[in-house]
């Protein structure tokens, strides 16, 4: 098993391996950098109502369902995420850690994967431009080049 990060200017999801209590789990974090998709909102919904910030929070909470499916133990992580170190954009950034305990039957890259297709399709859903969701993760240069456009074009 190894750390997984899916980085870009307008969120990120990384995993890392750790230990707790002589155990193995996972540290999740994830964010989003609300400046960057600002212009996607419009002023349409304030930030308590705006689907930027709380899809990254359903992502968590869909992640926790996976995670319990596979036998692991989501759990609250309150204060420093303990994620992988990643270099993030200037802007207002939100953040959500999670610990994942017994994580034997789910691994990090399929955690990034599976959380960065269920927020872009959130993303996706709120947006005023028509966005088809590629079927396949992108790399994180291309999708940040498409998050990009579609931000400038709103």
């Amino acid at each position: 098993m190894k750390d997984s990060a899916y980085v870009t200017d307008y969120f990120y999801f990384a995993v890392r391996q750790d230990k707790k209590d002589g155990k193995d789990v996972l540290l999740y974090s994830s964010g989003v950098n609300l400046d960057r998709f600002l212009p996607m909102m419009k002023g349409r919904l304030g930030l308590g109502s705006n689907p930027i910030l709380s899809g990254l929070q359903l992502v968590k909470y869909d992640l926790c369902r996976l995670a319990l499916s596979k036998g692991a133990v989501p759990r609250d992580q309150h204060g420093p995420a303990g994620s992988p170190d990643v270099t993030l954009s200037e802007g207002a950034w939100y953040v959500e850690p999670l610990l994942i305990e017994n994580p034997s039957g789910i691994l990090p890259e399929e955690i990034v994967a599976f959380c960065v297709d269920s927020y872009v399709r959130r993303v996706a859903a709120c947006s005023l431009q028509k966005y088809e969701v590629p079927d396949s993760l992108l790399p994180p240069g291309e999708m940040q080049a498409q998050l990009h456009t579609l931000c400038k074009a709103a």
